[in-house]
């Protein structure tokens, strides 16, 4: 498989690409979101040279994209946004993620809030880091729970003795929300996760969150996910321990 438009300003020096996956099956956690101030932040504090693939049909990432640039034509892209339409089957995510590996750029992927693409699994077990945005109520619990439990069965019917790396995101958090018996069961809901994978520090629920934009991080968004990101950038880029 050939994705030429990638195919550009390479470095000379070879290096494994990372693959982020931004994937949970609930809707409405704020994977689009999140995997755009994701995307923002790896460029603008990082450096980082990213390619973002919108695969969730409803192509929010896309559409943003296009808003933005006619918004603000000024104002130069930050990376490539491209539909990414190659989920479909095992055989095509395992061509995508190919030819993925032989680019200098990083990946985002904004995934679908469903498993019923047979293409999507074979995805999250070949990514460096799967971003599960998690809100800490029941609802988003029960529908994280799946899809952890869904990946956990396909990695033992392939005979994986471990989970992808995943790394979750409690999003929408307000810590001035619940009763004590709440508190005391939200904290449960995160000690589960830190388990499976790396719980990253929360992001407080925010208006300025949802002023996101494409082509640029406000100061104010800059603040709030600054340690959230720079976390999950230290466990990837640096190859650090996992940390609570």
């Amino acid at each position: 498989m050939n994705i030429p438009f990638f195919n550009i300003g390479k470095s000379p020096e070879k290096r494994r690409n990372k693959i982020f996956v931004v994937a949970n099956q609930k809707g409405g956690c704020g994977k689009t979101t999140l995997g755009v101030l994701l995307a923002n932040q790896l460029v603008l504090k990082h450096h980082c040279r990213l390619v973002v693939l919108d695969a969730d049909p409803q192509r929010s990432i896309v559409k943003k994209h296009e808003q933005d640039r006619e918004r603000w034509p000024q104002l130069q892209p930050l990376y490539q946004v491209v539909p990414c339409t190659q989920l479909g089957s095992e055989k095509d995510t395992l061509n995508l993620i190919r030819a993925m590996r032989n680019e200098d750029f990083d990946f985002i992927i904004d995934t679908p809030g469903s498993l019923t693409l047979q293409g999507l699994l074979p995805l999250v077990f070949e990514a460096d880091a799967i971003i599960t945005p998690i809100q800490l109520e029941k609802t988003s619990i029960n529908g994280t729970t799946g899809f952890i439990d869904m990946t956990a069965m396909v990695a033992k019917e392939n005979g994986l003795d471990k989970l992808p790396p995943f790394f979750f995101l409690p999003n929408q958090f307000n810590k001035n929300w619940g009763r004590k018996d709440e508190l005391v069961e939200q904290q449960k809901f995160l000690d589960y996760f830190a388990k499976l994978g790396t719980v990253l520090p929360k992001i407080p629920n925010s208006a300025e969150i949802q002023r996101y934009s494409t082509l640029y991080l406000t100061d104010k968004q800059h603040e709030i996910v600054d340690k959230c990101y720079d976390t999950l950038y230290d466990c990837i880029y640096n190859e650090k321990s996992k940390s609570a």
